[in-house]
């Protein structure tokens, strides 16, 4: 069974704008990250290079040009900001999201801030469970991605 975000960018590919990665890239980038992050964060960018989707969300991509949308680029505004060097922002829009990069009892969790700040609002296990509670839950009804 495919995770939700897949089902709903086959369903509504015009939604869903994937930046593209290589896997030989994506691998030699991983190998040369100081950070380990959510298994589930990792093989959406494996899949997908990050993206942009609906009107205003972005999951940041690993090898993404643009420096709004890089992930490592904008995690060195935000830590220089404040944000915990622990965490490490990976979707921009509707709120701010994060996996735990160095805490080893939180390391496979992911996690959304209250709005305009670092506080932790939301936690979530799985990548599956972050979108559709988070992005899902304000877009599926809104462009009819909704189980009938």
């Amino acid at each position: 069974m495919l995770p939700i975000i897949y089902e709903d960018a086959l369903r509504r590919p015009d939604l869903f704008l994937w930046f593209g990665v290589t896997e030989a890239e994506f691998e030699n980038w991983l190998t040369a990250l100081p950070l380990r992050v959510h298994p589930g964060l990792v093989g959406f960018w494996r899949r997908t290079g990050g993206g942009d989707l609906f009107e205003s969300e972005t999951l940041l991509g690993p090898l993404v040009e643009d420096e709004d949308d890089n992930v490592l680029k904008v995690n060195e505004y935000h830590w220089s900001k404040g944000l915990p060097s622990d965490l490490l922002i990976f979707h921009e829009g509707l709120c701010l999201s994060a996996s735990f990069v160095d805490r080893p009892r939180h390391r496979n969790q992911l996690v959304s801030f209250r709005s305009g700040s670092y506080q932790i609002g939301r936690q979530f296990d799985t990548f599956n469970e972050w979108y559709q509670q988070t992005i899902r839950a304000e877009y599926a009804e809104r462009y009819g991605l909704t189980n009938e």
